[in-house]
Order: structure tokens, then sequence, then C-alpha cells
């Protein structure tokens, strides 16, 4: 799919509904492939408002359909202070951290997400030179594509369960 073609844009309350059903196909995809990411519960409908009302949530639509969601956060990463086993490529608390990235059940294996990464960068690099991203160790489909997109792996945190971090600079 073509970036040209899809919109980046704030979530807003009207989506909640369609950003829950998209989270709940990921948390689906997520067991069935027996990754322990996101099967308690989190994230949740109260987590989308949070991050609608906070100004941080994104989606990326072509035409009125959502086709990814995720959260793009400017105020860095409490558990991102705390980084074990290496050290972030840029000593600074001017970073975006992205959070949440999920991908419509149709749009799976289509680079979707890459798409809502390659968004976010565009965005933040106005702002910062530094971009964070975390991810569960089981999760190798988005270790490749972070790897992909030129991401380093920094070390880990502790962010919901012990996560694999990542950084690139701008």
């Amino acid at each position: 799919m073509n970036r040209e073609t899809l919109v980046w844009r704030l979530a807003e309350k009207k989506d909640v509904d369609k950003i829950v059903e998209i989270i709940a196909g990921a948390v689906k995809r997520l067991a069935q492939a027996g990754i322990n990411q996101w099967q308690n519960g989190y994230p949740n409908r109260d987590v989308v408002i949070a991050d609608i009302e906070k100004g941080v949530g994104r989606v990326v639509c072509k035409g009125a359909e959502i086709l990814i969601y995720g959260a793009l956060v400017y105020s860095g990463e409490k558990a991102y202070d705390d980084l074990k086993g290496g050290e972030w490529l840029m000593d600074t608390q001017d970073y975006a951290t992205i959070h949440r990235v999920c991908v419509v059940n149709n749009g799976v294996g289509k680079g979707y997400g890459k798409i809502f990464m390659t968004f976010a960068e565009d965005e933040v690099k106005k702002t910062f030179r530094s971009i964070r991203i975390d991810t569960h160790p089981d999760n190798k489909i988005m270790q490749s594509m972070v790897e992909s997109l030129n991401y380093s792996y920094c070390g880990t945190v502790m962010y919901e369960s012990l996560r694999l971090a990542y950084e690139k600079l701008l």
C-alpha cells in the first residue's frame, strides 16, 4: 500500500469502537502465536480513551477506514529510565515513544506496521532526534519490523513485563 493514499491523524472519540476492535484482533493473533503479550486486559477501551484525551493516539486511514492504531508519546517513558543490559543511543529525555501499534485483521502482512512507523518518524523528527519502542521478547514480527527500519536494540525494560527496547536516531 502506498503512503500517499493514506491519512495519518490524531485518533478521535468516534474512533474508539473501531480501535478496540483492531486491538482485540491483535490480542487474538498474539495468543494464537503463543506470545504472552497483551493477554491480561491491556490495552483496553480505557487505555484508548486516555490516549485520545492525552492527544497521543494516532490512526492511519484509507478513506474512512482505520487500518492502524498506535500511540505516539512525547513525554518520555518512565520504564525507559531503567534500561538494563545496554544503553540508549542518545542520552536524552527529549525523545518520542511508540506504543500499542496494531493493525486491522485484513491488513496483517501488508506492511501497515511499517507505514505507521514511518508516519510516526516523520512527525517526531520535526521535534526530536530520537524515537524509542519496546516489544515482547517473543514478538519476532515486531522485532523484525523495527530492525528492518534501522532501529537499534539497546537493552531491556520492564513495561507490563520484560521488553526488548529499541531506539532510532532521526
